[in-house]
């Protein structure tokens, strides 16, 4: 059995939101976009511990922007063949195929419906189906000791059933050792000094007290006198060798708390029931490379399917991307990508290829990403956002360097998951040298043109402009740059910023040169011609642009009314209307 998708209608972050999942599904996405409300979803037709009352919801469980009175939820099952589930849903089923429905309405009840398809559906008195198909589910808030307290006796009882016949006697045999040796312990307690007098006089009170307590005495034992009891109260130590230790830090207790759960779900593995699981944001407290180990852990750990959710770059770097659901909001709804797992995302991670690390994973749980060129770019543009007071953390936005001038795979990746995005990239003139003669061009222009052709252009009509004048791109290397080429230059750059593309005037650092931020630049790097300011500038740039950041990033703030801020203010204002559009008019 697999669960093909969910949809979900007027609950919570979801208006009318449908969700595939494959086999091992990774949950991507920001803060409060729905991650946790669309594993609720699913616990509310299959999690066991969600009680009948909890299913009822309340008033707060209803989208509230689009004012619906409805609930509804609707599970798509696949691959259904297992006996148990056969004989469960009964006629429910059909090729393979059940289909679980929650509906609910303000001020009514819930129903539970089931069907091989949404036409075929008829109601349930319960979840009657919970039983023989379940999911167990796992929260943020792991408390590793609580979950022993609660859980130990049942893991112990589950490894006594399973063990043989033999084993089972030689353990009966060691259990009446224990005891022999725990009476020893006792007996051997109580001859201390120290010990039997101490509750002397407790006892002589207790015989004052009542007849029936003359024949009786308290008395300190190690912990408990019944080896039974001693071992169904074990405490979870910690061990080196033959060292033990005391249980470490939170990272260590989560990664024991997972362990120990991974063990206990294979431990009561049945084949009369069929189980998916789902953990949220299992990389907590865990540094990155426990990090990339614990997502392969878990993905490697079942046979059945299993949902996580995650903040984690470093685990979202280690899943295949057609397995990946990324969730983002809209018009303060939430959806996802794609609908959810699909082969688009892995067609344009393929082409994305090498590229992909835990730094540019963080563009997963972004809003915006403001692609770049290099290292200079992103030190550049991060210094000037702190001075002029954009924070970009707040508006959940990233500047990502694609480290050239390859900035198609990172646009696809962005488009595909949804994610708002603005380019900014140089203008140099070039020289074509596949032509004869010779013939210098604007590489931007040309380079911009190549990405709107790529993601389609319905809005500006730069495409069909381009197709008519592009030949105005070219003229001899050795001739000064005609006027219909400039013409058309300044054209795709004022029209093409509509589609987040910013060309530079020429590349940052001339752009810089000839800012107000001229001054500044001279005086640090010694120089008053503009050309051996660019030359200085251009060597070791990221190393020369951190050391005058350090020393003047104060001076940023003149670039405040530049265009060299436009792509900034442009990501923030897109995001911003994406996400909060009754708060567009906030920058900042």
């Amino acid at each position: 059995m697999r669960l093909e998708k969910v949809r979900i209608k007027g609950f919570r972050n979801f208006d009318d939101t449908e969700v595939i999942f494959q086999k091992k599904t990774l949950i991507i996405g920001a803060n409060d976009v729905g991650k946790s409300n669309l594993l609720y979803a699913l616990r509310i037709l299959f999690d066991k511990t969600i009680s009948e009352h909890d299913l009822e919801l309340t008033e707060s469980d209803y989208n509230a922007y689009s004012g619906t009175d409805t609930i509804e939820i609707t599970a798509y099952l696949c691959e259904v063949t297992e006996d148990c589930l056969l004989s469960t849903f009964g006629s429910a089923v059909k090729d393979g195929k059940v289909v679980i429905r929650y509906t609910n309405q303000k001020n009514g009840t819930y129903k539970i419906l089931t069907g091989y398809d949404v036409s075929t559906l008829s109601e349930l008195q319960t979840r009657q189906y919970i039983k023989r198909l379940n999911m167990q589910y796992v929260d943020t808030n792991r408390n590793l000791f609580s979950f022993l307290s609660r859980e130990k006796i049942k893991i112990l009882q589950i490894a006594k059933e399973k063990l043989s016949e033999e084993a089972t006697a030689s353990d009966s045999q060691k259990i009446n050792e224990i005891q022999n040796s725990l009476d020893k312990i006792n007996e051997s307690i109580s001859s201390l000094q120290y010990i039997s007098t101490s509750l002397a006089q407790v006892n002589r009170e207790l015989g004052e007290l009542s007849v029936h307590n003359e024949d009786q005495a308290v008395r300190f034992v190690a912990g408990e006198s019944k080896a039974d009891k001693m071992l169904d109260n074990l405490v979870l130590a910690y061990s080196t060798g033959d060292t033990p230790l005391s249980i470490g830090g939170d990272g260590r207790n989560n990664q024991i708390f997972l362990a120990t759960w991974i063990a206990k779900q294979h431990l009561q593995n049945n084949i009369d029931h069929v189980t998916f699981y789902a953990i949220e944001e299992p990389e907590a407290h865990l540094h990155p490379h426990q990090q990339r180990k614990l997502s392969a852990y878990i993905q490697n750990s079942f046979d059945e399917q299993i949902l996580i959710t995650t903040h984690s770059p470093h685990i979202a770097s280690k899943f295949e991307p057609a397995s990946i659901v990324r969730l983002y909001s809209e018009n303060k709804y939430s959806f996802a990508s794609c609908g959810g797992c699909s082969e688009l995302l892995k067609s344009v991670f393929d082409d994305f290829g090498y590229r992909l690390n835990a730094l540019s994973a963080e563009t997963f749980f972004s809003d915006g990403v403001f692609l770049v060129e290099g290292t200079s770019e992103v030190l550049f543009y991060t210094a000037l956002a702190r001075e002029l007071k954009l924070d970009l953390d707040r508006h959940n936005i990233s500047i990502l360097s694609v480290e050239g001038v390859g900035f198609k795979p990172y646009v696809a990746i962005c488009n595909a998951l949804n994610i708002s995005w603005v380019l900014r990239t140089d203008n140099d003139i070039f020289s074509k040298t596949s032509v004869t003669p010779v013939k210098k061009y604007y590489a931007g222009i040309s380079r911009g043109i190549g990405i709107v052709k790529d993601i389609g252009d319905n809005k500006t009509g730069l495409i069909e402009y381009w197709n008519q004048h592009s030949k105005e791109n070219e003229w001899p290397k050795d001739a000064e740059i005609p006027e219909e080429a400039k013409k058309l230059n300044e054209y795709i750059r004022t029209n093409i910023k509509d589609l987040g593309i910013f060309l530079s005037d020429v590349d940052l650092e001339n752009d810089l040169a000839s800012s107000e931020l001229k001054d500044t630049l001279m005086n640090h790097y010694g120089k008053r011609d503009h050309d051996d300011l660019v030359n200085a500038m251009q060597k070791k740039k990221a190393e020369n642009m951190m050391e005058f950041l350090t020393k003047n990033h104060k001076e940023l703030s003149c670039l405040e009314e530049s265009k060299i801020v436009e792509p900034l203010t442009s990501l923030i204002r897109i995001t911003t209307e994406r996400t909060r559009p009754d708060n567009g008019e906030r920058t900042n």
